[in-house]
């Protein structure tokens, strides 16, 4: 019996995943070499913006094709449009077997033994399911793994589906954290990526009873990286943590930023647009000031900080005045990578229903013009690290010149460069030599790669 996964989506939908490949293969299925030959076929998908819902249909009506010549082929849906289109897709596709909510995961074996033995449709869509950690997870990686820390949504964003889709925020407990941690590392992962819809909000639903804590009783995310620090680091071991609400971008998350030498000095942190009045009907809870003043503390505390973001134009009411003061804002902070995007409603959100909704050609312009003076100011960023010398994780061969290697630096810049394909999963000091929108292209001066010890984290201290 054989499976296949098409994920949709983000870091975590591919972290969930490879959970699903963990829990099939347990079951004693194998991975298909391609759809046509799989028993089960799932699709674990993202519903941020209609186009991937619209993709999701066109693949569901391909994979229909294979149950026709297939009677016992398992067709199912997984991710947030499971969760929040569950009517929609029962309606459009009356073949799926089973749909299961992202909170959900770990029930993917009850609901294949349901279809299979009973031949009857199964659902599970629990949005305050509590995610049991699966104990064997199928990595797509053997260089940088995710864990997950953090579950769900409290915010309110008015154009958001996501507290729909993946439920209240629910944090991991740390030691469960710390001992996935501490697997990775003796498994030789090199980069470990903790995420959360809102990854800062960490601990806000957890105590802590003494020890080296935050003197408050309270845990949050820089203690959290404090604690895996004292296994990462020692190892040689990069942690990256996303994605980030301002709101929770605390000054002693800065300084754990700053201080921890494991923690890579990049981060992810959504503005979505540069307008107060946007963002007050957004929802968001700050101001383009208090963003500001954050990029300030950020660039004062962590050196040579690469800073990624996420924009929406086109927001319902947005006016040319205010698509500009977005503009403003992006040649302020020169971000260097941004995430844009045309507003798109999500059915059973706020925005959806606001008026003045803004014509798909004016949203398409905008977007465009967002996207040019991003690309110049990343190209113009780019180009200003030529000549510098960096530590590189090499990933592998590059997918554009396979003759190369690829890897990326501790700020999550892609680098380009030639070298033996032994240097695979190791650190590589290497000079840049020339900018391009995406990255570098280098050469290689010297091997900093080190043999990972053992360490044992003090599980005690929890």
């Amino acid at each position: 019996m054989r499976y296949w996964i098409e994920t949709f989506g983000c870091q975590m939908n591919v972290l969930d995943s490879e959970a699903m490949a963990g829990l099939l293969t347990k079951m004693g299925y194998e991975k298909a070499q391609s759809p046509e030959e799989a028993d089960i076929i799932l699709i674990n998908t993202c519903t941020v913006r209609q186009k991937p819902d619209e993709k999701v249909f066109a693949y569901l009506g391909e994979f229909a094709k294979f149950k026709q010549r297939k009677p016992h082929l398992i067709l199912g849906v997984t991710g947030c449009m499971a969760q929040r289109e569950s009517e929609i897709i029962k309606a459009r596709a009356p073949y799926v077997d089973l749909l299961l909510g992202p909170r959900s995961v770990q029930r993917l074996p009850d609901l294949i033994r349901i279809v299979r033995e009973q031949r009857k449709f199964a659902e599970h869509l629990d949005l305050y399911d509590d995610p049991v950690p699966p104990d064997l997870v199928i990595r797509s990686s053997d260089i940088f793994a995710y864990i997950t820390v953090i579950h769900g949504c409290n915010k309110k964003c008015t154009f958001c589906a996501v507290p729909t889709a993946r439920g209240p925020e629910k944090s991991v407990p740390p030691e469960i954290v710390l001992e996935q941690v501490q697997q990775l590392v003796e498994m030789g992962y090199r980069e470990i990526i903790l995420l959360g819809q809102n990854v800062n909000a960490y601990g806000h639903d957890l105590r802590w009873d003494g020890g080296r804590g935050t003197g408050n009783g309270k845990i949050d995310l820089a203690w959290l990286l404090e604690r895996i620090d004292e296994i990462a680091a020692p190892a040689k071991v990069r942690v990256r943590f996303t994605t980030n609400h301002p709101n929770q971008m605390t000054d002693r998350l800065i300084e754990a930023m700053a201080n921890l030498e494991s923690v890579c000095e990049h981060i992810h942190l959504p503005v979505q647009s540069g307008d107060n009045e946007i963002l007050r009907r957004m929802w968001r809870g700050y101001t383009v000031e208090r963003y500001l003043s954050i990029i300030e503390k950020l660039r004062a505390k962590v050196p040579n900080i690469a800073i990624a973001t996420d924009v929406i134009v086109g927001f319902p009411g947005e006016t040319e005045e205010q698509f500009q003061n977005t503009l403003n804002l992006m040649e302020q902070v020169q971000f260097d990578q941004a995430f844009m995007f045309a507003f798109s409603p999500r059915p059973n959100t706020l925005a959806a229903t606001f008026p003045h909704q803004i014509p798909e050609n004016v949203k398409k312009r905008r977007l465009r013009e967002l996207i040019a003076l991003q690309n110049e100011i990343q190209q113009r960023k780019n180009e200003r690290e030529v000549g510098q010398i960096v530590e590189v994780l090499i990933e592998g061969p590059s997918e554009k010149n396979p003759s190369k290697l690829s890897g990326r630096t501790r700020s999550n810049k892609t680098v380009v460069f030639e070298g033996s394909p032994e240097l695979r999963g190791k650190f590589v000091l290497v000079k840049t030599t020339k900018a391009y929108l995406w990255g570098f292209e280098g050469e290689v001066v010297s091997d900093s790669s080190k043999k990972p010890p053992q360490i044992v984290p003090d599980l005690s201290l929890i």
